[in-house]
């Protein structure tokens, strides 16, 4: 049978080789037809939920969840980092004002620092005992706002501090919360002194809201507007909102913004895939040219096999954009491979066709012959590695599937090609025998000593198979993306704050009281640290804060009511002179007074800079009396007062409420989040989520690892053997491919290159693939016992080939497309030093035995 294979591959190869010019034509039109209209349908998805089957039980809670609350899926979050508050509140507050009025952008926005309802009813949220601290600061600074309401100059600052500072001293009461003005107020000048910006905190100094030395983190919600007409829907959003981000970021330098949620995590990671992959695709194409001339010593052949290459990757991304449409980060990569599998076949036939004519024979006579010598290992080899990546096809990872789909089809199609395009090219250009004789490898010269190869694989087995247990999968599609994109950043952010950890759990419940229940039971468990329901933002013990807040709102009020007047109001230096000598007389140097002496004393070197400091602390004072005057109007707060932008947030349109559990560890821990989500999920098992989903995707796509695995090693056996019918033959070419696969795995413990949603691919591959080289050299053994120098040589470079081509994609600044580069390196070169070292020792034992 095998027979009558090559003998048909050899007439086809003949007929293409005799229509020469005219088929090279026809090559040119339909790539050129192809190129085409890959470019024009073809799509990239970004979704990683979308890379499973929609039938999975998760996946339907998933979208279960997404059709309740579609924010989920569609909005940006945008995280503020500023070293004061003031500064954080307001960047947010202007933000979200232009985002709300660029309607072609946006559909909305929300910030709760700059929300009406959060802006009035803010203290209610506080603690009791820490909202009685918090007005009686205020109270006690309401003296200096009811001066500075007056005249708001840092002359009558500085006057107002000595004077309050004396009084303090003589009184012995409320000297201390000086300390934090003073402290303040000398960062300020400090810096002023120094031509830099830092505008005065009012909202630590006079509000006591100070967040140590960690900055002050705060989040605004943004619906962009979709063009789902685009590759990117969000694009125009995004770019809109970068725009505005950078138009604030030029008043407000000191504030530090990322944009993130999941259309910027889509946006950033398609821009990353995109730009590494285009890089390793010149890499790739550029190191496969040079190994070719290497190979070949000739560089029209070199060119001829680079030019069925293009044709080869051309025609594979019509047929993905014919019969898939949308690629996935997954099968994106299908380019890259192709540079390694598409090139093989023709390594082996021109090499062959090289060395029949070193023989003597002519162009069309040495390629009949290189056809009948090398035509049924290449439609094995082809059969087997189609095998390998359709293995995917029924598994439940829909995204593995795809790629497995298109690159089976890739490697039929390069088949074909080679045995046309290519022997056209010879009938047109001819082909030359290589200058000397075909040296035999050096590895096949290490593989005389078969005692040798024998004991170090022996323990390179038995070494690996210690490591095959610490194999593992990382569920996490963060851990894919480029850590230093912004929108990642962003992300990580979030964990800084436990109450806003990304990795969260979801219930849906049809009631408020289902809701509260839900949200009780979850608290009791020991990996919760808390929920969030729309219950939450009901205050607990209102009537007891309003009392305070109304008693606290007499003396403030007066303050804040207070007329302009800066008629009397001493010059910024007179008052800095009299602040700094009651500060020098009273404080010791090394305390926040002593500092602010100091930086006074400087300041007043150079008077003309009390501009600027005055415009440094005054920057927020109007915000600080906008605040202050918003919260004596505190009101009871009940589900009913909520603004729209919380409600819709957890509680549906259709009236299903949303409780949101959170881990009490970090989530970013894959023990402690698989710990958390198997937790409540025996509470509860209809929870969805986050931290639901990338759990059971992990598991989804481990099993499907496992089952591509096994099916493609049962099949391409069962293939071989039913083509070959000698279990001998079957066994030698697929003892070299097991070796590799065990020392891969082992490979990816040590090197820790865990699985992942890109890199699963790899053992069917290999499965595929690694067959090949030994499917050459036994064919060559059951054909002839000559040294098979061309074929070992094909073998080599074939092999070099898909090692360079896999190996760019380590470049990719995606970390799951460069983990799928690395650890396809890693197989095909095991691969490799097994068949050139371990089978040519079997080989021979077996024919010894023969």
């Amino acid at each position: 049978m095998l027979t009558a294979v090559a003998r048909s591959l050899s007439v086809l190869a003949d007929a293409a080789r005799r229509a020469g010019a005219m088929l090279l034509v026809f090559f040119a039109a339909l790539t050129a037809g192809a190129g085409w209209y890959a470019a024009t349908a073809l799509r990239v998805d970004t979704d990683t939920s979308a890379m499973l089957d929609e039938t999975l039980d998760f996946q339907v809670r998933a979208k279960a969840l997404r059709a309740a609350f579609p924010e989920i899926k569609t909005d940006v979050a945008v995280v503020l980092r500023a070293p004061t508050m003031d500064e954080a509140d307001a960047f947010a507050g202007a933000l979200a004002a232009r985002a709300d009025a660029n309607d072609a952008a946006f559909d909305g926005a929300f910030a709760a620092a700059a929300d009406p309802f959060f802006r009035t009813n803010g203290l209610l949220y506080l603690e009791t005992d820490e909202l009685e601290t918090r007005l009686t600061q205020m109270s006690k600074a309401s003296g200096l706002v009811e001066t500075l309401v007056r005249a708001p100059t840092a002359g009558q600052l500085f006057a107002t501090l000595a004077e309050n500072d004396a009084l303090a001293e003589r009184s012995k009461l409320g000297r201390d919360t000086l300390q934090s003005i003073y402290a303040e107020l000398a960062g300020v000048i400090e810096a002023s002194n120094r031509d830099d910006t830092r505008p005065f905190s009012w909202m630590g100094a006079i509000a006591g809201e100070t967040g140590g030395d960690k900055p002050f983190m705060r989040t605004v919600q943004i619906a962009p507007r979709l063009d789902y007409s685009r590759l990117q829907p969000a694009k125009p959003a995004l770019t809109a909102l970068r725009a505005e981000i950078e138009t604030l970021k030029a008043q407000n330098p000191r504030v530090e913004a990322y944009i993130t949620g999941d259309p910027a995590l889509r946006a950033d990671e398609l821009a990353s895939v995109a730009d590494g992959i285009e890089i390793s695709f010149l890499i790739s194409f550029l190191s496969v040219g040079a190994l070719l001339f290497i190979c070949f010593r000739s560089l029209p052949l070199t060119l001829v096999t680079l030019a069925s290459l293009v044709i080869s990757i051309v025609l594979t991304a019509a047929f993905a954009a014919f019969f898939v449409g949308k690629l996935n980060l997954v099968s994106v990569a299908f380019t890259v491979l192709m540079v390694g599998l598409g090139i093989d076949y023709a390594v082996h036939l021109l090499l062959h066709a090289q060395e029949r004519r070193a023989e003597g024979l002519e162009a069309a006579a040495a390629l009949r012959a290189a056809t009948d010598d090398v035509g049924a290992g290449l439609l094995l080899a082809c059969a087997t590695t189609a095998l390998g990546f359709l293995a995917f096809v029924p598994t439940a990872f829909d995204g593995i599937a795809q790629l497995g789909l298109i690159a089976g089809a890739g490697v039929v199609i390069a088949l074909f090609v080679s045995l046309t395009f290519i022997p056209a090219a010879i009938g047109v250009f001819g082909v030359k025998a290589r200058a000397g004789a075909v040296r035999r490898a050096g590895v096949d010269r290490f593989a005389q000593a078969k005692t040798g190869v024998a004991v170090a694989t022996v323990i390179a087995g038995t070494l690996s198979l210690f490591l095959l247990p610490q194999s593992r999968f990382d569920a996490d599609p963060m851990s894919l993306r480029d850590p230093k994109s912004p929108s990642v950043e962003g992300f990580n952010l979030l964990f800084d704050d436990p109450e806003t950890s990304p990795y969260r759990v979801t219930r849906l419940v049809a009631s408020e009281t289902e809701a509260a229940a839900s949200a009780a039971t979850a608290r009791e468990l020991q990996t919760v640290r808390s929920t969030r329901t729309l219950l939450n933002f009901i205050p607990e013990d209102q009537d007891e804060k309003l009392d305070l807040i109304s008693y606290s709102a007499g003396a403030l009020a007066f303050a804040l009511d207070a007329a302009p007047d800066k008629s009397a109001a001493p010059s910024a230096d007179a008052g800095a002179r009299a602040l700094k000598a009651r500060l020098e007389s009273a404080y010791d140097a090394t305390s926040p007074a002593g500092r602010l002496a100091v930086a006074l004393g400087a300041a007043l070197e150079s008077p003309e800079g009390f501009a600027a400091i005055e415009n440094n602390i005054f920057a927020y004072w109007p915000a600080l009396i906008s605040r202050l005057k918003d919260q004596l109007g505190a009101d009871h707060v009940g589900i009913d007062t909520l603004p729209d932008n919380i409600k819709r947030r957890y509680l549906s349109a259709d009236g299903q409420w949303r409780v949101d559990i959170l881990p009490a560890a970090d989530g970013r821990d894959p023990k402690a989040l698989a710990a958390f989500v198997k937790s409540v999920e025996e509470v509860f098992p209809d929870i969805g989520g986050g931290a639901v989903q990338s759990q059971r995707s992990g598991e989804t796509i481990a099993r499907a690892m496992v089952e591509a695995s096994l099916i493609a090693f049962a099949v391409i056996t069962v293939f071989l053997f039913l083509l070959l019918r000698r279990v001998e033959d079957v066994l030698l070419m697929l003892f070299p491919l097991t070796l590799a696969t065990s020392l891969t795995i082992a490979a990816g413990v040590a090197f820790n290159i865990p699985f992942n949603y890109a890199n699963v691919i790899v053992l069917p591959l290999l499965l595929g693939i690694g067959v090949d080289s030994g499917i050459h050299l036994v064919m060559r053994e059951r054909r002839t016992e000559d040294d098979g120098a061309a074929t070992r040589r094909a073998v080599l470079f074939a092999a070099l080939t898909t090692i360079a081509s896999f190996g760019s994609l380590t470049l990719s600044s995606h970390r799951g497309t460069a983990s799928m580069g690395a650890l396809l390196s890693i197989a095909i070169g095991f691969t490799l030093l097994c068949t050139l070292i371990v089978l040519p020792v079997a080989l021979r034992l077996v024919r010894r035995k023969n």
